[in-house]
Order: C-alpha cells, then sequence, then structure tokens
C-alpha cells in the first residue's frame, strides 16, 4: 500500500465521483479531513473486501490458537463439515 493521500471535505464534495471512480480501479485510499480531523476514508471495494478477508482470517488464527492454549479440541474445517454432514444425514435418516 503507498501513500495515502488526503484531502478536504469542501473539495472532496464535487470531486466525489471521481474520486470513486478513482479508488475502484485501484487507486490509493483518500482520508477526507474536515476541520482538521480525519472524519472519512475513501477505499475501492476490492481493497476494503481484501481487508475485511484478512481480518476475518486473523480473527480465526486468534481463535484457533485460545483453543489451543485452553487446551480446546480443534480440527480443520473440512472435518468439521464432514462430520456435519455425516451427523445430518443419521438425524434425517
Amino acid at each position: 500500500m503507498g501513500k495515502i493521500k488526503s484531502i478536504g471535505m469542501a473539495e472532496a464534495r464535487p470531486k466525489l465521483t471521481q474520486l470513486v471512480e478513482e479508488v475502484y480501479a485501484g487507486g490509493e485510499p483518500y482520508l477526507i479531513i474536515s476541520g482538521s480531523r480525519v472524519k472519512a476514508v475513501i477505499i475501492g471495494i476490492d481493497r476494503y473486501n481484501d481487508m475485511v478477508g484478512r481480518l476475518e482470517d486473523l480473527s480465526d488464527a486468534v481463535e484457533l490458537l485460545r483453543a489451543e492454549l485452553n487446551g480446546e479440541p480443534a480440527m480443520p474445517f473440512e472435518e468439521h463439515l464432514a462430520r456435519s454432514k455425516e451427523l445430518k444425514s443419521r438425524v434425517s435418516a
């Protein structure tokens, strides 16, 4: 990630469409400044989705580590799905 650009609210308002298209096309995010304070960030949806995915992965990793430290059993997600399907098929049979 390169340098994050900043733009004042008054300057950004008439350029909003241009700014959104720029970040959507992979451009760097913009910090929106108002009253010398950062009030918002404009970021492209692909970058946003990537960030959310990474946060979810990190959260999952923390939970796995926490379970391991507490001596709780853990299993790969694929194994969990297979066991869940097996249990559901036994119940419905």
